[in-house]
């Protein structure tokens, strides 16, 4: 016979009578109250099952095991406080749910969404930092920082516009070119390029304060069959590379592109590889190692014959490393989607002559989306013996078959060359009767093996989100031209002023990164004149009309080519007629095509509408991109919102090939025309508007699935599976999230959704969401789940568990703000 403890005795004596005099609830003289816990950690009381007097009042608190976190009560009662109270008016079940953070064994490509081209990386004990191209965007110069390689912070930025280096230098496609860093004598510099000449700051630290731009010496360089010495520069994108055995740094030098030519010789590429003085920064001329035979010949990656030159096979972007006895340099061909990496080695550096190198072929090439990638940094090996390069890449989506190297625009070009993260495998390989360790690069994709290394505990870097509360104004913010002593955050405490003066536009903008963003600023802005406006804007490089005629000729209207243009999406505040009014419009202008130059605009195509602007200084604007459409919003209080005029496609500016202007790749942020604006708030990713499930930024185990009803869904969720969507703005001051909405479907029972905030950083979960069976894929419903309320921005994870096989498709999220 089976024995019960007291307590349970007592409450199926009392369930027998109750049943046997009619189950009359109200003569009941107790009540029970199951207690359970499911993962990890318990409860006091204890689970069990406990009866009690009716109206008793029972508190239960929930305790985590060590390493685990609590995630909520279901049952009688529902939140994430530790520690609830139930009413006992009927028997109740009370269950607290335990959960453990999860840590990411891989990762998926960008790991540097936006524009980051020509990396090179310096490892400084357990610290990574990379540095590459900026151009126009000032500050210039910016130093990323990094343990993991997956997660990435801005440290600094080094070069401002004042700089006398950069006099007539800040127009659309110059500034700052490549970059790296050398550590000599405990001073560190970091050498660029401005107007294919290398310059240098140095600093005691990585964090600064630098110096001035100091030039790098120019030399002269006689060509292989000539007579005449050049000044061919010092180069741009340009790196550095230490030699393992002598210990010395060399600067690997290029500039300009094919052999030289005695009817053309001004035009002709070198590389050059040149040992740093580490007392003066400058070059040391007489150690050059002269590789500038990689551009001679066509059928090994470089122009060939000036007269019968392929334009499309570059030596740029030059890299090396050394592995074993093996020296390799790696050179890139054209930026764009199609270019090309390849690689040549050497078992002799110093003294080494053309026939001491041997050309193992283009090792890299990428696939749709990132089916340009090249511009590695110079391969490393980390402690585990696995190795690794970063590389950019456009994301190229529909720009041509796979495999197929084509210059066609990507449908996502307008992002910039996105960085990408690559692990290496070195195989022996028959080489021109040799065997050579070859580099073979993984596939760009998702479910990557992530590095082994210590977790960074920083936010996935995106745009941030800005109250502007700061003493100094964020390193993710930049600016156009000189612009940059025309905003403050210290002239208006707790605001950002922007004050372009008279007939100016000041634009504040960050790196675009994502291919759905809804932007939100808070601004104080009353216009006065016509022509008087401010507000939150996405554009591409130019940022005056006339500057698109200066643009690169060789750009032409034949196909997959695209004429430079200035193209704008904004939301502002604005006086039209002498009326205040709340603007939505799309702008663009390109120039008429010509057989050899620029010589004229098209007049501008202005797409949009405007309302009535609402009474008073202070108004929230809302610009919403996602799938190539863009619209309009503005609101008095941040929570209700109000459309601007109707849905505008904004393709043209998402496939904007950026070689054809100015080299960087979309800008968003905040500007004002002719009056100074104030601006309380930047939100990049507004988390109380629909975020896409599919544009996850990190996920493991899901899968892109395309429908016809609601297009690209998040699916393939079975039980572990999660998601990241990183800088998720969840409100301040008087507004804070309560709630998520998660349409989602099932063709199953459904499962059960954690809303995990930064565990990487030692965050939590704020809530679970119960999503039920929806009786079939294609079937959507809303599901609204309480949160623990929470303020601020945040990397957002829906974590899945349940049951087994797929649980859940999700098409989109979205938080519920209170006030």
């Amino acid at each position: 016979m089976k024995r019960y403890g007291a307590p349970v005795m007592a409450i199926l004596l009392v369930g027998s009578l109750t049943a046997a005099c009619g189950g009359n609830e109200s003569e009941n003289s107790v009540y029970t109250l199951v207690i359970e816990a499911s993962g990890e950690g318990t409860t006091d009381p204890g689970p069990g099952t406990y009866p009690h007097a009716p109206g008793s009042l029972v508190t239960v608190t929930a305790t985590p095991a060590a390493g685990y976190n609590f995630l909520g009560w279901s049952g009688a009662v529902t939140g994430l406080d530790d520690r609830v109270t139930v009413t006992l008016d009927m028997d109740k079940t009370l269950t607290a749910t335990f959960g453990t953070a999860f840590e990411p064994t891989t990762y998926q490509n960008p790991v540097l969404p936006g524009d980051h081209p020509d990396m090179n990386i310096y490892r400084e004990g357990d610290a990574f930092y990379l540095v590459g191209s900026t151009f126009h965007m000032m500050p210039a110069f910016e130093i990323l920082r990094s343990t993991d390689l997956v997660r990435w912070e801005r440290v600094t930025r080094v070069v401002h516009s004042t700089a006398a280096a950069l006099k007539q230098q800040t127009g659309p496609g110059q500034g700052t070119w490549g970059g790296f860093i050398v550590k000599a004598n405990d001073v560190y510099r970091v050498y660029y390029a401005i107007g294919a000449t290398q310059y240098f700051s140095s600093a005691p630290s990585l964090e600064g304060p630098w110096s001035e731009p100091t030039q790098v010496d120019i030399f002269p360089y006689t060509p292989p069959g000539s007579d005449t010495a050049y000044e061919r520069g010092t180069g741009s994108d340009n790196s550095v590379f230490v030699d393992p055995d002598s210990g010395k740094t060399y600067m690997l030098i290029k500039n300009g592109l094919c052999k030289w030519d005695a009817d053309h010789p001004n035009d002709f590429g070198i590389n050059l590889v040149t040992e740093i003085d580490p007392d003066t920064g400058m070059l040391l001329p007489e150690s050059s190692i002269d590789m500038s035979f990689v551009n001679w010949d066509q059928e090994t990656g470089g122009c060939g014959e000036f007269s019968n030159a392929d334009w499309s096979k570059w030596g740029e972007g030059p890299t090396m490393t050394k592995r074993g006895d093996w020296y390799y340099y790696f050179i890139s061909t054209h930026t764009a989607c199609g270019g090309q990496l390849h690689a040549w080695a050497s078992k002799k550096l110093v003294d080494s002559t053309p026939e001491d190198w041997t050309w193992l072929g283009y090792v890299l090439t990428g696939e749709e989306p990132y089916a340009g990638v090249q511009h590695i940094t110079a391969p490393f090996e980390l402690e585990d013996g696995t190795s690794w390069a970063f590389a950019h890449s456009y994301d190229c989506t529909g720009a041509g078959a796979e495999g197929e190297k084509t210059w066609s625009n990507g449908e996502w070009m307008g992002l910039g060359r996105e960085g990408l993260l690559l692990s290496i495998d070195w195989v022996d390989q028959e080489v021109g009767g040799q065997t050579i360790p070859v580099p073979q690069f993984t596939a760009q994709g998702r479910e990557l093996p992530a590095p082994a290394l210590p977790r960074s505990g920083v936010p996935f870097l995106l745009p941030v989100n800005d109250d502007f509360t700061s003493d100094e104004i964020d390193p993710a913010w930049t600016t156009y031209d000189k612009s940059e002593n025309r905003y403050s955050v210290t002239e208006r405490p707790g605001w950002l002023r922007i004050d372009p003066g008279a007939d100016r536009t000041t634009w504040v903008v960050q790196k675009e990164a994502l291919r759905s963003s809804s932007m939100v600023v808070k601004m104080e802005f009353t216009p006065r004149a016509d022509g008087d406006a401010a507000g939150v804007r996405l554009g591409n490089g130019y940022w005056r009309d006339e500057q698109v005629l200066s643009a690169p000729t060789w750009m032409t209207s034949g196909e997959g080519f695209t004429l430079p243009a200035i193209m704008e999406v904004s939301v502002a505040r604005v006086m039209e007629d002498k009326e205040d009014r709340i603007r939505f419009s799309f702008r663009s202008r390109s120039v008429k095509p010509a057989s050899d130059a620029y010589t004229e605009l098209d007049e501008p195509v202005v797409e949009g509408e405007s309302v009535a602007a609402p009474p008073g200084e202070a108004v929230w604007l809302k610009l919403v991109r996602t799938d190539h459409k863009a619209t309009g919003w503005f609101s008095t209080d941040g929570v209700r919102w109000t459309q601007v005029g109707r849905e505008i496609d904004i393709s043209a500016l998402d496939h904007f090939y950026a070689m054809a202007h100015t080299w960087v790749g979309n800008q968003a942020g905040m500007f004002a025309t002719n009056k100074s604006a104030d601006f309380d708030l930047f939100t990049y990713r507004d988390g109380f508007t629909q975020i896409q499930a599919a544009e996850a930024n990190q996920q493991s185990g899901t899968d892109i699935v395309s429908t016809e009803d609601v297009g690209p869904v998040l699916g393939g969720l079975e039980a572990g599976d999660w998601a990241m969507y990183g800088s998720v703005g969840l409100g301040g001051g008087r507004v804070s999230t309560k709630a998520i909405e998660l349409r989602a479907s099932s063709a199953g029972e459904g499962g059960v959704v954690e809303i995990w905030l930064d565990p990487l950083a030692g965050g939590s979960a704020i809530g679970t969401c119960k999503v039920p069976g929806t009786g079939g894929w294609d079937r959507w419903t809303t599901t609204t789940c309480d949160v623990k309320p929470t303020t601020g921005t945040h990397d957002v994870y829906l974590k899945v568990t349940g049951g087994k096989g797929e649980l859940l498709r999700l098409t989109s999220l979205r938080f519920v703000p209170t006030r």
